[in-house]
């Protein structure tokens, strides 16, 4: 039963206390410490693909912003000396739909 023991870091000491052998709780305390940076490791990788992730959607939009404004642009300098497009810009804003258009936007401000 000795050679037990003494292979044992534990060594029971009543009901309420235990001994430990020297070294014993230094060694514990090492292994609390690499599962705690384990653990903050991993939760920092995920923070960071997560700020990553947003960051690159938001980079994805940004540029879906731009080719539309790219795109708009060039219809506009295309357009812009067609002579139907002056005629139906002149006109539009005598349709009685762009005044339907007008109304309703006032009708869902009050």
């Amino acid at each position: 039963s000795s050679g037990i023991n003494a292979e044992w870091p534990l060594r029971p000491g009543g009901h309420s206390k235990i001994f430990l052998r020297a070294g014993i709780i230094g060694y514990l305390e090492d292994l609390r410490d690499q599962r705690v940076k384990t653990v903050l490791i991993g939760f920092q990788t995920l923070a960071r693909g997560w700020l990553a992730r947003k960051r690159f959607r938001k980079l994805l939009d940004m540029r879906v912003g731009v080719m539309v404004a790219q795109r708009s642009t060039r219809q506009y300098f295309v357009l812009r000396k067609w002579q139907w497009w002056r005629l139906f810009t002149k006109v539009k804003p005598l349709l009685s739909v762009s005044r339907q258009e007008e109304e309703i936007k006032e009708k869902r401000k009050k």
